[in-house]
């Protein structure tokens, strides 16, 4: 059983070519035919020059016809993986942005609880201000203005005139701290009600926004279902499909090769342990079962080169160990994918994934959000496609994570 790639000699991945076109096979066949047919009837009329040079003309007319259609298959092909490629990239930044909004509509809800709260706190202190200011001034009115000027008349006990006098200061100094005290009360109410109209229009706006959001996701998943479907009827049968896959393959393996050797000269900004100290240390990128497992069989004599895990769209992918992102596009056959390199040949892959968080060049730990999962590059059902490479071969993860 072979997988999806050959190996030459030297230990190296080669490419497979693909044979001749069957069409352009069956037109020499027939050309072939034609001319030992001429050749294998002297006995028969002998057609004159002109019908064998128009005989031939016309073949081949019908040899570079099929080779045209053959052309523009490929060329269609082309464009079908280019608008696959363009839907699920827009796809990817609209399901970020929908993640985001999320994110921001749940922090907004959380504050705008907390000012409710804040402002009925301030609303009951307000009321009790507002009633302690009330009774002070029934207190003061009932003490009243004459009550005062009495004092100062009676010439008869000094005593009761510092008491009074000194009463009366008393009240006047504490109806104006309540008057002060209700005045910052209302102050802080009235911020609280202002911020709470930001938030208000805030949750608006992340709902239009949010809402927009769903309708280009919807309209988007629209066009990568029909980008699908014509990418599918290109593909005439098993062998179409399998080639497709190995063309898929070899189009990785030539990533990792360019990549390999740009990443070469490019010394690490911080010191990490060793990729292969991690051996049967490595976490799983995401808590899910495997679906398929490394040298399973995948379609004919294609094998999974790394592990097809099982598990919703949207949720998170981890990175398994300290790295940097050397790759995070689409790519045939894998849709969004997204490469870590750990050094000293190590490279792990996270495929599929209907969006990508890190960027190229970002540094990753052990458990940071890289990716969330998803179901491009043409697949059907939602995983990640998680493979560990090791100077370009795959390895079986199974020796690496801990499960």
């Amino acid at each position: 059983m072979r997988s999806a790639d050959d190996l030459d000699g030297s230990g190296r991945h080669r490419l497979r070519h693909r044979s001749a076109a069957p069409g352009a096979f069956s037109a020499a066949v027939l050309l072939f035919g034609i001319l030992l047919l001429v050749a294998s009837e002297p006995y028969a009329q002998t057609p004159t020059s002109e019908d064998v040079q128009a005989e031939l003309d016309a073949l081949k007319q019908n040899i570079e016809s099929i080779s045209l259609r053959l052309e523009s298959e490929r060329a269609r092909r082309k464009s079908e993986q280019a608008a696959l490629a363009r839907t699920e990239q827009e796809l990817a930044t609209i399901a970020l942005e929908l993640r985001s909004t999320r994110a921001e509509l749940q922090q907004a809800r959380a504050r705008e609880r907390e000012l409710q709260d804040r402002a009925e706190e301030l609303e009951t202190a307000v009321e009790a201000r507002r009633q302690a200011l009330a009774e002070q001034l029934q207190i003061a009115y009932r003490v009243g203005r004459r009550s005062r000027l009495k004092a100062l008349l009676n010439q008869q006990d000094p005593a009761e005139i510092s008491r009074v006098l000194a009463l009366h200061g008393y009240l006047g100094r504490a109806r104006l701290d309540a008057i002060a005290a209700l005045g910052e009360e209302l102050q802080r109410l009235e911020a609280v009600r202002a911020e709470q109209q930001q938030v208000a229009s805030r949750l608006q706006s992340l709902a239009q926004r949010q809402a927009a959001a769903k309708a280009g996701q919807d309209e988007a998943l629209a066009r990568r279902q029909a980008a699908l479907e014509a990418l599918d009827d290109s593909i005439r049968d098993q062998a179409e499909r399998l080639a497709e896959m190995q063309e898929a393959a070899a189009e990785l393996e030539t990533l990792l090769g360019e990549l390999a050797s740009a990443l070469a000269d490019i010394p690490p900004e911080t010191a990490i342990a060793p990729f292969a100290e991690l051996r049967g240390r490595l976490p799983m990128p995401v808590k899910a079962p495997v679906r398929a497992a490394f040298s399973d069989i995948r379609s004919g004599n294609v094998t999974w080169q790394g592990w097809l895990i099982e598990t919703e769209v949207g949720a998170p992918v981890q990175a398994v160990a300290y790295g940097r992102v050397a790759y995070a596009d689409w790519l045939r056959g894998y849709g969004m994918m997204l490469i870590v390199d750990h050094g000293d040949g190590f490279m792990t892959l996270y495929g599929q994934n209907q969006s990508l968080i890190a960027e190229v060049g970002d540094w990753v730990a052990p458990g940071d959000v890289v990716a969330l999962a998803g179901n491009t590059g043409g697949n059907s059902a939602p995983g990640l496609y998680f493979q560990i490479r090791h100077e370009g071969q795959p390895v079986d993860p199974a020796g690496w994570v801990d499960r």
